[in-house]
């Protein structure tokens, strides 16, 4: 899909994003319109393995969108220049997006594997793994501290971070499937070690007796 300025003759993507903000509900059906396509081939691709439809996954992502008065589409209004409010920008912030949506609903779907699992009375190998669990409700407190304190220093290199160290993606295959540039996602490489050392400093995650 080719995303366009607008389906209404004479208006930008900065108006068009300034009436969804306000209210109006042909903006929003302009977004959706416009990147919905996009999203869903690329959902596809990417989450087409999550339990549910990819359809459903966008749909969740659009939500996300509309949320808090479109908090998100106001931040994107706010952070980027007007100059630089093309299809291809608001499509890789729209994209963003959709990963965490689509992250969140693949810990779910780990949560969920696991509720069912004791529910089929798997008993001896639930009771092995007790102490386990334990510590993995620990690691999964410690990593969403970390990726909040992630988001803090740039949405980008959160995505990354989820990208990289939740979902396995190398960062040439990250690449692709942001649309990002290859030099843009290896500085996104070098700089996450940096900021990951730092966050995990501030929330005392480093191991007894690391500098």
């Amino acid at each position: 899909m080719t995303a366009t300025a607008s389906s209404r003759p004479g208006s930008t993507i900065t108006e068009n994003l300034q009436r969804l903000v306000a209210g109006d509900r042909t903006a929003a059906a302009w977004l959706y319109d416009q990147f919905a396509d996009d999203l869903l081939r690329r959902i596809r691709g990417r989450y087409g393995y999550l339990p549910g439809e990819p359809e459903d996954l966008l749909q969740d992502a659009f939500v996300f969108y509309f949320q808090n008065k479109a908090k998100v589409i106001r931040d994107f209004l706010d952070r980027v220049p007007a100059t630089h409010h093309t299809p291809s920008r608001l499509s890789r912030h729209l994209w963003d997006l959709a990963c965490g949506v689509a992250s969140n609903h693949r810990r779910a779907a780990k949560v969920r594997s696991g509720t069912e699992a004791f529910e089929e009375g798997e008993e001896a190998r639930l009771v092995d793994e007790e102490s386990s669990i334990e510590e993995a409700t620990v690691d999964r407190d410690h990593l969403r501290r970390l990726d909040r304190c992630l988001v803090q220093r740039g949405r980008r290199l959160a995505v990354y971070y989820r990208l990289r160290y939740w979902d396995g993606y190398s960062p040439t295959e990250i690449a692709g499937i942001t649309g990002w540039p290859m030099k843009a996602t290896y500085k996104l490489k070098q700089a996450l070690r940096g900021a990951v050392e730092l966050c995990a400093g501030e929330l005392g995650l480093l191991p007894s007796g690391s500098a």
